[in-house]
């Protein structure tokens, strides 16, 4: 996977319309298999379309069912061969199947709380399975384990028909946010706005929205092999930077007085150029595959001529607090932009940033 390549438009359209897609996915998985079912008359195949289900159904993400599907195929092994130890112990002492069948339980109780939780709880739940079987049939037990091997399988088999990559929708979904910053920052700061917008409601939820791109990291770090702090790291300065321009804009209309007065300092008005030009540079890395990294370059220049500017500006001069706090919010939010854009371009672009891969090795373009 080529990471930094441009998104197409039928990529844009799986992301808006996700939640139907995995629908219809599921919906169509279920009645093909059913049908099978039915025609080869497999009784006790139900295992087979609940384990499928179980296992597309939370996430549609390519990244998530896999790893479940490994995780399911796992404990479904594991429980398996427990509870065929369980049905062979059953034949000559039903008090040491109860005591064997107790031991496992426990030990899944205990790894539910580790790192695979979810192949833990699925060792529990497929010794439940065999072991319910009727005394002495080992057929009918191996018979529920093939099934529920076989329900992993076809979930990953129609996952990856087309599959819905967290990745590319994480990619999809930030590009907008910085899109919706860039709106708002030129909503409350543009010279031709006299009074404070009412935008505060959409900042709170753009800052919401941020959150929740958290759900992408797992399955996007599995889909691209880059390490789940390399998403993290992203995610906070995107966060950060919702943070800082929320503090600018209350420091920008403390009052009428600072808001006139940083109006009229000629060193800050390229910032209303500067800022949206580097919103639109990420947005371009995120979504249109362009790897220009100019922005970073200017983005420190202008903080540096900012601050050196600024201090030459108010040199015997006595501002408000709003105004010192506004010059150094800018000087942060230059920061944020600065290193956001620097950490965009070696993820997605720089492919001598190994470290920022699992293992230190890039995944090959395709």
């Amino acid at each position: 996977m080529h990471l930094g390549k441009k998104i197409s438009k039928p990529e844009r359209l799986f992301c808006q319309y996700y939640r139907w897609i995995h629908a219809t996915r599921i919906s169509l998985a279920f009645v093909v298999t059913f049908l099978a079912i039915r025609y080869f008359k497999l009784d006790g195949a139900s295992y087979a379309l609940i384990t499928m289900l179980i296992v597309m159904g939370p996430q549609p993400y390519w990244g998530n069912v896999f790893s479940r599907a490994l995780q399911r195929t796992g404990g479904t092994v594991l429980g398996a061969l427990s509870g065929l130890v369980a049905l062979y112990l059953e034949i000559h002492s039903y008090p040491l199947m109860l005591l064997w069948c107790g031991v496992m339980m426990f030990i899944a109780g205990y790894l539910t709380l580790g790192k695979h939780p979810y192949m833990a709880l699925l060792i529990g739940a497929t010794l439940a399975v065999v072991s319910c079987a009727p005394p002495n049939d080992m057929e009918s037990a191996i018979t529920r384990s093939v099934y529920v091997l076989a329900g992993s399988v076809l979930a990953m088999l129609y996952t990856s028909i087309y599959p819905q990559r967290a990745y590319t929708d994480l990619r999809i979904k930030f590009s907008q946010s910085l899109d919706k910053i860039n709106h708002l920052y030129e909503g409350y700061f543009s010279p031709r706005v006299l009074e404070r917008p009412a935008l505060d409601d959409q900042l709170k939820d753009e800052l919401d929205a941020v959150i929740k791109l958290r759900n992408y990291i797992t399955p996007a770090s599995k889909e691209t092999n880059l390490k789940a702090s390399v998403f993290e790291s992203m995610q906070t300065l995107h966060r950060n930077l919702i943070a800082t321009m929320a503090l600018m804009i209350d420091a920008y209309w403390s009052s009428n007085e600072n808001h006139k007065l940083i109006e009229s300092e000629s060193s800050l008005n390229d910032l209303h150029r500067l800022i949206p030009q580097a919103l639109e540079s990420l947005q371009n890395k995120l979504v249109m595959g362009i790897s220009d990294n100019q922005i970073s370059g200017e983005l420190r220049q202008k903080a540096r001529d900012l601050h050196k500017l600024v201090l030459e500006s108010i040199k015997d001069k006595v501002y408000e607090p709003p105004f010192y706090a506004y010059i150094w919010l800018t000087l942060e939010m230059l920061r944020q932009l600065t290193e956001l854009n620097d950490q965009l371009h070696a993820a997605l672009y720089d492919k001598g940033h190994r470290h920022l891969f699992k293992n230190n090795q890039a995944p090959p373009e395709k």
